[in-house]
């Protein structure tokens, strides 16, 4: 997973900074501002962030800007397309329709969807929550029938893909394999049992009770959306186009929402004011394979340790959107990060600023692992080269390889020939085997590496 020049400047400054266990707001304001710090300016999109402790919000905060043709900059209340993030949605109105006993989780879904093709094997509702369904996912379809995934996309575009379907990818059950397409059928499935549209059941079911007041499943793309973000891509450090987002179809995409009431379902999923506390129970039930294999995912929403803390979250990406929203229950705290910036990692930059919040874990050391590596390499390694984001960056071949990112030359120490440890096995830079002076570093941090 790509990280950022400025996440490893928070790197370096987690290492080499004030070590004491309780920080001022102004120092955890600073900590968090010198993460997003190559966005935040008049002249890029960028992110909004909140964070979440308790219950209560204790940052949150708008970087860069939401539309750069009118300078119109993000703030806490700018809404996002969060892209995949929106499946959870999608997921617990099933579950509310499921405890109202007007559908079952193991129901054939021709029971609700005839133009499903008789595949000679039962796809369920479940199979389409944990992506085992073995359906073809939607956009690759589109691709394939020649279709632009900037062109306009309705609902029923998908409907007509799937009911024209000869084969599945795989039986029911038998693997995982993330599908868009279950999800769109699940918006489905919402309409013909309640009556409602996707949107409607949401509005009524989740939104309202949760007072989420600027969400909304976007199911028409002509509709204007006051205090939007627009959708960016960059080709290069300080020009950007506009990355066109399009789409009419709503289960699997297309929630709008901000990170302010973003944090309120996530609130929901401590409090379980919407729903109660089986159905929260419910969106947390870990998928089965039909071997008996248990997955890490459960209601659209990963489930996983990192450094010995419970870690549940989810993100998305479409066009210029990226957006990633984690909770971490036994330390009662939610990271929400969204970006109007393909080229954005909110992942990773969610994770950073979870680590200002959790609690410190006991560093491990990977001296085991170190290798004396291949010097005669160095040489070529040498050079200047280019972080994601554009950012200048040198490699020093001078007694040892060393990293200039622009406060002092560090010291790599070699994991393998191409593999190198940055700040203690804190993160990792990766070299191509076909170094070329544009190349892009990879970083990663090591509780990254595990996922």
């Amino acid at each position: 997973m790509r990280l950022s020049l400025a996440t490893l400047t928070v790197c370096l400054t987690a290492l080499l900074g004030n070590s004491c266990k309780q920080e001022s707001n102004d120092a955890t304001t600073a900590r968090i501002d010198s993460l997003f710090r190559f966005w935040n300016n008049p002249n890029s999109p960028g992110a909004a962030v909140l964070v979440m402790k308790d219950g209560k919000t204790v940052f949150s905060k708008g970087y860069g800007m939401a539309n750069l043709e009118y300078g119109i900059p993000i703030t806490p209340a700018s809404i996002f397309h969060i892209a995949s993030e929106s499946k959870q949605y999608t997921a617990f109105c099933i579950v509310l329709l499921a405890q109202q006993g007007k559908l079952n989780l193991n129901d054939d879904i021709r029971k609700y969807l005839p133009y499903v093709p008789d595949f000679g094997k039962t796809i369920t509702i479940r199979h389409l929550i944990y992506h085992t369904s073995g359906l073809r996912d939607q956009w690759q379809l589109l691709a394939i029938g020649g279709e632009s995934l900037d062109d306009v996309i309705h609902q029923e575009h998908v409907i007509k893909l799937v009911s024209k379907q000869k084969e599945l990818n795989f039986a029911p059950g038998e693997r995982s394999l993330y599908c868009n397409t279950g999800y769109t059928l699940m918006a489905e499935i919402v309409k013909q049992v309640s009556g409602q549209s996707l949107r409607a059941f949401a509005e009524e079911n989740i939104f309202k009770p949760l007072a989420m007041t600027q969400t909304h499943f976007h199911d028409d793309n002509t509709e204007i959306v006051r205090n939007r973000t627009y959708s960016y891509d960059s080709i290069s450090k300080e020009k950007f186009v506009n990355s066109p987002l399009n789409y009419a179809t709503v289960g699997a995409t297309s929630l709008f929402t901000t990170v302010e009431d973003e944090a309120k379902w996530l609130d929901n999923f401590a409090t379980a004011k919407v729903g109660g506390r089986e159905a929260i129970q419910q969106m947390h039930e870990l998928g089965v394979l039909n071997n008996g294999k248990k997955l890490e995912y459960a209601f659209a929403i990963a489930i996983d340790t990192v450094d010995g803390h419970l870690r549940i979250g989810h993100g998305g990406a479409d066009a210029g959107y990226r957006t990633y929203a984690v909770r971490f229950p036994e330390e009662k705290l939610d990271v929400v990060v969204f970006s109007n910036l393909a080229q954005f990692d909110p992942t990773a930059l969610a994770m950073k600023v979870a680590e200002i919040y959790l609690p410190k874990q006991p560093a491990k050391s990977n001296a085991s692992v170190r290798i004396k590596g291949d010097s005669t390499r160095y040489a070529f390694y040498a050079g200047r080269y280019a972080t994601s984001e554009g950012n200048p960056v040198q490699v020093i071949d001078s007694a040892g390889l060393y990293i200039d990112l622009g406060w002092k030359p560090l010291l790599l120490q070699p994991l393998s020939d191409t593999t190198f440890s940055l700040f203690d096995d804190y993160a990792t830079l990766t070299f191509s085997s076909q170094r070329k002076p544009t190349d892009h570093f990879l970083f990663r941090t090591q509780s990254e590496e595990r996922r």
